[in-house]
């Protein structure tokens, strides 16, 4: 009986010190994002609206890099709260607010390509999360590079 009671004390006691918590994560409630729900949500929700979802920058130089201002509203009657912005590719750099964007704010997020080493038409996706109905939104940059000839 003595060999069994040592290795169940054991896991109980890892067991009674394991913590639920994860300082990284934000809590739902602080969130309160409406599109884990079934349906269209009831209430106070922000709504973010882009003037445009895509930008087209054309033909550009090999090891250009170009940026565009994707400018946004919030058109819900909550605060909006953008929790990260994600490119599809390296090549690709975001950078957006971090404060509250209050109802009927605006803001904008900026979007850098770098296109050296990167000869050839582009399309390439941004998905931006946030506290929004929907929760994420994609934008898109297009165009083509063209070789520089030096």
């Amino acid at each position: 009986m003595k060999p069994l009671f040592v290795p169940v004390i054991f896991c109980i006691i890892l067991s009674a010190c394991k913590s639920n918590s994860d300082p990284s994560r934000l809590p739902g409630n602080l969130v309160n994002n409406p599109a884990s729900m079934n349906n269209t949500p009831k209430g106070d929700f922000p709504i973010i609206s882009f003037d445009t979802l895509e930008y087209n920058f054309g033909k550009i130089t090999e090891g250009d890099v170009v940026s565009h201002n994707f400018n946004f509203r919030n058109i819900g009657t909550a605060n909006l709260v953008i929790t990260d912005v994600r490119a599809s590719c390296g090549c690709t750099s975001p950078s957006w607010p971090k404060e509250i964007i209050k109802k009927n704010g605006s803001n904008t997020i900026i979007i850098k390509y770098d296109s050296e080493g990167r000869e050839g038409k582009f399309n390439k996706g941004i998905t931006v999360y946030s506290n929004a109905y929907p929760n994420n939104t994609t934008i898109k940059i297009t165009g083509e590079v063209i070789p520089n000839n030096f």
